[in-house]
């Protein structure tokens, strides 16, 4: 118990970066019992307890179930590498597609304490779309995802589709972008750079010095959330962007770029 507590470890070796695994699960459940509310987010709690015990009570309840039930978008499941038609010449830099928990995405978000009109908002390997309807909730000036798969792409095209149908785009644009990372051009404005783990650290450092020479002329915070981050050297040994905090245990990294004083 006390490794459990004081250690980082990885529940998934090799698809998850070892973090504090106490602290995760106390975060998660905070953010459960923020978005989903107290009814909600004991029986999911309870359904955990039950599943430990192996008793097939509540199950329905499970957190992922809920997502499946309260999710009308197609998001949900996991897109191996090898079954993903990404080219082949990619496969050593790309990851397999899962979508992230919008709650925990949110929750991070919130604390940024931005304002979001001022912003336009980027996910690099952006799938199904996942991420993106979330950030629609917010007043951003633009979200725009960046997919290089042309079938996930696709789903996130139907998805945004639904999204407008339903009246759930706040922010000014919602846009889905099918193409390579390292070859997509940011507009000069403030960003909020998202990354859930979509690609190694070479394509990862020339997604950076892409942002970097991109963005030169900004003068407002940058920031860069990075979900999973199984290449966060990359980042440390940045000079531009610094660690600002690791929520959830460090499940997540959050770094900036602080604002430069105008001359």
């Amino acid at each position: 118990m006390i490794r459990f507590v004081f250690t980082r470890t990885a529940r998934y070796p090799g698809f998850e970066v070892p973090h504090y695994q106490f602290l995760r699960n106390l975060r998660t459940a905070f953010v459960n019992f923020k978005y989903r509310g107290f009814i909600s987010t004991t029986l999911g709690i309870l359904a955990i307890a039950c599943s430990k015990f192996k008793l097939p009570l509540l199950q329905k309840y499970r957190f992922y179930q809920q997502n499946m039930d309260q999710r009308w978008l197609d998001t949900d499941g996991i897109v191996e590498l090898k079954n993903s038609d990404i080219p082949d010449e990619f496969h050593q830099s790309a990851s397999r597609y899962e979508a992230a928990s919008d709650y925990e995405f949110r929750d991070v978000l919130e604390r940024l304490a931005i304002d979001y009109g001022t912003y336009n908002f980027i996910d690099y390997g952006s799938g199904k779309g996942a991420i993106l309807a979330a950030a629609a909730r917010y007043p951003f000036n633009a979200v725009t995802g960046i997919e290089l798969s042309q079938a996930l792409h696709d789903v996130a095209v139907r998805n945004i589709a639904e999204l407008g149908r339903r009246n759930a785009i706040a922010s000014k644009s919602l846009t889905s972008v099918q193409g390579d990372a390292t070859g997509y051009h940011l507009p000069a404005v403030p960003h909020i750079i998202y990354v859930f783990n979509s690609f190694g650290a070479e394509v990862l450092q020339a997604v950076l010095d892409r942002i970097t020479t991109d963005l030169a002329e900004v003068q407002e915070p940058v920031y860069f959330l990075y979900n999973n981050p199984m290449h966060h050297i990359v980042l440390d040994e940045s000079a531009e962007f610094q660690k600002f905090s690791e929520p959830f245990g460090g499940k997540w990294m959050i770094f900036v770029r602080k604002a430069e004083n105008p001359v």
